[in-house]
C-alpha cells in the first residue's frame, strides 16, 4: 500500500521537478532575449525562476531521499560492518523522520505566516514559495517511512 503510494508521489515529483525546470529555464532564457534584443525587462520573470527554483529545491530533496542518492548518509553507513548497517540505517532513517517533521511543522507555520504579504514583482503571496518547505518534508517523511519499515533492506545507505 505505502510503496503504491510512494510509487505514485515519485512519479508525480519527476514530473513536477521537469515542469519547473522547464519553467525556470524558459523564463530566465525570455529575460536575457527581451533584455539584450528588444530592450525591455520582464519584471517578474526574475522572481518566477527564484520561486521555481525553491520547490525545486525541496522536491528535488525529497526526491534525492527516495532514490537514496544523499552522498553524506551514504558514506556514514557505509563506515559500519554488514551486521551494523540495518541499525545504522535505521538510525539515519530516524532522524530523517525527526528532520522531516520539523520542516513539515515549521515550514507550515512560516507558510501560512507569509500568506499576507504578496511578492513584489507577480503579486502572489509569499507563503506560496514557502509552501515549498512543508511539502517537501511530507514527501520525505512519506518515502522515509516506507524505507525504516521495509523488511527486506539491508540497511543500505538512506
Amino acid at each position: 500500500m505505502l510503496a503504491g503510494i510512494n510509487s505514485f508521489l515519485e512519479s508525480f515529483c519527476k514530473v513536477a521537478i521537469f515542469i519547473l525546470f522547464v519553467v525556470m529555464v524558459s523564463t530566465t532564457f525570455a529575460q536575457v532575449i527581451f533584455r539584450y534584443v528588444f530592450f525591455n525587462s520582464l519584471s517578474w520573470s526574475e522572481e518566477l525562476a527564484r520561486y521555481c527554483l525553491v520547490w525545486l529545491t525541496f522536491i528535488g530533496g525529497a526526491l534525492g531521499v527516495r532514490k537514496k542518492v544523499h552522498v553524506a548518509v551514504q558514506a556514514l553507513a557505509g563506515l559500519f560492518p554488514h551486521k551494523l548497517k540495518r541499525s545504522v540505517a535505521c538510525f539515519n532513517y530516524s532522524l530523517l523522520i525527526l528532520f522531516s517533521i520539523i520542516l513539515i511543522k515549521y515550514g507550515f507555520t512560516l507558510a501560512v505566516f507569509n500568506m499576507k504579504q504578496l511578492s513584489p514583482a507577480m503579486k502572489i503571496p509569499i507563503g506560496l514559495p514557502y509552501a515549498a518547505i512543508p511539502m517537501g518534508g511530507l514527501f520525505m517523511f512519506v518515502f522515509v517511512v516506507e524505507m525504516l519499515l521495509r523488511p527486506n533492506d539491508e540497511g543500505g545507505a538512506v
